[in-house]
């Protein structure tokens, strides 16, 4: 039986509003006074009916990503006869599944990684032979589950990131300074710069530099990010790390001010109440926090978003460790409510631009909380963490 997509979508998305009506019953006060045995047990049922409802309809949006990676098998079977390079391609995970909205929107950025492995990572038969590599090159196109995110990897067994080349162009280019002291993870990061290329030439292919800025926006679009490992001599990995669906997300509910906060527990490492040692001052004003044996920036998310809170002092408020691709940050919060589970509605087109935000939520109450993304919030002090 064919079903169309959009009412597939419609269905999901009622679902969803049966989620936030049932948690809004929920935590109704008149309820929440109410001490009735049979109201607590109808409604402790009515909970995980729903719970199972929209785990249902979800798995229905799920779709394996073999027909994708089949793709990317043709791709890179017409490339090798067009570049001259043999290439043996390996797929693994082809059963994994993913929303298949995430499906839809990887399809491109995954095309255009894998014609750069093909054209920058892989070397030229000649090359290879001469570096004491088989003449014939390999690349790997993985996906699998990790935490609550699927991974999709591709490794090519080529030259890897030339580090001194690409910082050298980007001087070039006027994107960084040659005072700059960047760590070898800086440089790669900076392939994604809009216009950025290494390329002698160009080609049909790559060279034009553009490409990679529009594949990280893409995965940055889905809620996910792009992580690289790459050894000179021995090849390069990319890690496309995405958020098993769209549609919902498993948060840590916080409160500042008289705001609401949803914090992807995903992102969440651990929670701390500091003490007047573990915070470190800079001019006055608190700027790191001792967690064990690193020094973490503090970000005061009151003062992010320009909110008006009672808690001032960070040892009187609730420290969250947020974690994004190596990098943590302390964020400041005046309490945690709770974990919760909520439907992710999108913002519009005139909120896209807004900086450590990646959607709303309705909450059991009733109200909004904004979703935070993590990589933007600990974005924000990576320049007066260094300073400091």
């Amino acid at each position: 039986m064919k079903v169309d997509t959009r009412k597939l979508d419609n269905l999901v998305d009622m679902v969803g509003e049966l989620v936030i009506v049932q948690s809004i019953i929920q935590e109704d006060p008149v309820l929440q006074s109410a001490v009735d045995e049979r109201l607590t047990r109808n409604m402790a049922q009515l909970r995980r009916i729903t719970s199972d409802l929209q785990r249902n309809a979800m798995s229905m949006r799920m779709l394996p990503i073999r027909q994708t990676f089949q793709k990317m098998a043709r791709l890179v079977r017409d490339l090798s006869k067009k570049n001259g390079k043999p290439v043996e391609l390996t797929l693994t995970g082809e059963d994994t599944e993913l929303d298949r909205r995430v499906i839809e929107s990887i399809n491109d950025p995954l095309m255009h990684m894998v014609r750069n492995s093909m054209d920058h990572g892989l070397e030229s038969p000649d090359r290879r032979a001469a570096a004491g590599k088989p003449a014939q090159g390999s690349l790997t196109l993985s996906a699998f589950h990790q935490g609550g995110n699927i991974v999709i990897a591709i490794a090519d067994d080529g030259g890897g990131l030339n580090t001194d080349r690409i910082r050298e162009k980007a001087i070039a280019q006027e994107l960084i300074s040659a005072s700059d002291d960047l760590t070898p993870a800086e440089i790669h990061q900076l392939i994604f710069r809009p216009g950025f290329s290494t390329a002698e030439k160009v080609t049909e292919i790559s060279g034009r530099g553009v490409g990679m800025d529009v594949v990280r926006r893409n995965i940055e679009a889905m809620r996910g990010r792009i992580e690289i490992q790459s050894t000179p001599g021995a090849g390069t990995t990319f890690y496309i790390k995405l958020p098993l669906t769209l549609a919902i997300v498993d948060g840590l509910l916080l409160s500042v001010g008289h705001q609401r906060f949803v914090l992807p527990t995903f992102s969440v490492r651990e929670s701390l109440r500091p003490t007047r040692e573990q915070v470190h001052q800079v001019q006055g004003s608190p700027c790191m926090i001792q967690v064990r044996d690193h020094l973490l920036p503090l970000i005061r998310l009151a003062d992010l978003f320009g909110i008006d809170s009672p808690v001032h002092d960070p040892c009187e408020a609730t420290v969250v460790v947020v974690e994004d691709d190596g990098r943590c940050a302390g964020v400041i919060v005046d309490a945690l409510i709770g974990k919760q589970e909520v439907v992710i509605k999108p913002l519009g087109d005139q909120f896209a631009g807004v900086r450590g935000v990646s959607g709303g939520a309705i909450l059991g109450d009733g109200r909004i909380g904004l979703i935070l993304d993590a990589p933007g919030v600990i974005g924000t002090t990576s320049e007066e963490s260094r300073a400091a």
